[in-house]
């Protein structure tokens, strides 16, 4: 009787054991964070590794989704526009340059239900990324965009979002609002290539140049008047 009885003891609380715990088991770690996807076989695919270790094609596709993601391999969460018409869309008015590659790049920050605290998502953009050939798909980023990196993550792009990178967070699949089918795409950046960049002036101020011609003209004018006055005088 002792041993059925210690039996009843040890099976209640094995049982209260797994009501307990149930729901934390259940409850899934996921993460936040910009993921990066290339297109394969006519469809986005979640990349296994980072942008610096692409090497894109004139011709490619690559993307930046911020989303919740609990699988490292996969995503519910693609960038949302149709990847075979993306090039056409971005970069199809864009010639291709002697000895560079054009590089239709999209950055969709996500849905508002997976935003951080007190932050709203811009509104989803597309690219065109003129590049030298043999650069990589970081090379591409960097030219339309300024992303925040930290230990080779890409935390941030274009100041989205601020102050995290990555983090983990409790969250169920339930809870997360389905992607749609709305295509975001909105109208295309111009396209800029690295020599662009390099040669661009940056200046918070306009430049003094024409101000000064402004002052010379006018200072000439004062002095031709004073002239002609003085001759109709003598």
């Amino acid at each position: 009787m002792r041993i059925l009885a210690r039996a009843a003891v040890i099976t209640t609380v094995i049982c209260l054991a797994v009501q307990v715990f149930a729901p934390a088991a259940r409850a899934e770690t996921a993460y936040r964070y910009w993921t990066f996807w290339t297109v394969a076989n006519r469809e986005w695919v979640l990349s296994q590794v980072g942008p610096a270790s692409t090497v894109p094609a004139d011709g490619d596709v690559q993307a930046w989704r911020f989303a919740v993601t609990a699988n490292a391999t996969s995503s519910t969460y693609p960038p949302r526009t149709d990847p075979t018409l993306a090039f056409e869309r971005i970069c199809g008015t864009v010639t291709k340059p002697t000895g560079q590659i054009r590089v239709a790049m999209v950055i969709d920050p996500g849905l508002t239900n997976t935003a951080p605290d007190g932050q709203s998502p811009p509104p989803a953009r597309g690219a065109c990324a003129v590049i030298a050939e043999s650069r990589s798909g970081a090379d591409a980023l960097m030219a339309i965009a300024t992303p925040r990196v930290d230990k080779g993550l890409v935390c941030g792009i274009d100041e989205y979002p601020v102050g995290e990178c990555a983090i983990a967070i409790d969250i169920s699949a339930a809870a997360l609002a389905p992607n749609g089918d709305a295509d975001v795409l909105i109208v295309p950046t111009p396209a800029v290539s690295e020599i662009a960049i390099a040669a661009a002036p940056v200046t918070e101020k306009g430049s003094p140049i024409p101000l000064i011609a402004v002052g010379l003209i006018i200072a000439l004018g004062l002095v031709g008047a004073w002239l002609l006055q003085r001759r109709r005088a003598s």
